[in-house]
Order: C-alpha cells, then structure tokens, then sequence
C-alpha cells in the first residue's frame, strides 16, 4: 500500500481496528490535529482537507459521501464515529436478546430431556 493508504479500508464490521490504524496513520503523517479540533488558520484547513483526502482513500465507497459531505476533517471523524457507535450500540443489543433466546432455548431442552428421561426411567 501507499504511504497514505491501510491495508485494510473501513467497511462496515472493521470500524474499531480501522480507527485506531487511521490515527496512526494520521500520527505518521504529522496530522493528528486535524481529527481532534476543527481547524482555525489557513494551515490548518489545508491539512484538514489533506487528512479528508487520505481519509477518502481509506474507505469503501458507501463510507464516501460521509466524508465528503463533511466540513472538515474532524467533522468526517466524528460522522464516521457516530455512525458506527449506534452500529456497535444496536449490535450489542442484538447479541444481548439472542444470548438470552439462546439460554431459554437451552433450559427449555433441559426440560425436555429431564421429562424425558422421567418418563424411560434413564
């Protein structure tokens, strides 16, 4: 890969490894700033949109019009976190209702198994 791009694009179950890789990538190009605050002088809007540039280059394409229509760098962060943090939100309590149907399935076949074995004396 390039000296701008992560092996590995964000799509949609790898957001937590793609940030921290992309701060690191942003660290390596001395653009650390421009995730964390909104920029201010002219320099600083320039490296905004650079990190928005190598941010592009670091999505897959349905990820793309978030930074695109974002006013700056740590605006297109922040959109891509809020994205993802109800993404990881909603799945956690997809997991939390299916751990719970999973236990009552399995009391429910140790019901079973325990009326069955009453009624063949095993």
């Amino acid at each position: 890969m390039g000296k701008d791009r992560l092996d590995e694009p964000l799509d949609l179950h790898n957001y937590s490894t793609w940030k921290l890789r992309f701060q690191l990538l942003c660290a390596e190009l001395g653009y650390s700033r421009a995730l964390l605050q909104a920029p201010i002088a002219e320099a600083d809007v320039i490296i905004s949109d650079k990190v928005k540039s190598v941010m592009a280059k670091n999505v897959k394409n349905h990820h793309l019009e978030t930074i695109v229509r974002a006013a700056n760098a740590k605006a297109a962060w922040d959109a891509l976190a809020a994205t993802f943090a109800s993404t990881c939100n909603t799945r956690k309590v997809a997991l939390r209702q299916e751990l719970s149907d999973f236990k009552m399935a399995n009391e429910d076949g140790r019901a079973r198994q325990a009326v069955w074995q009453g009624k063949t004396g095993g």
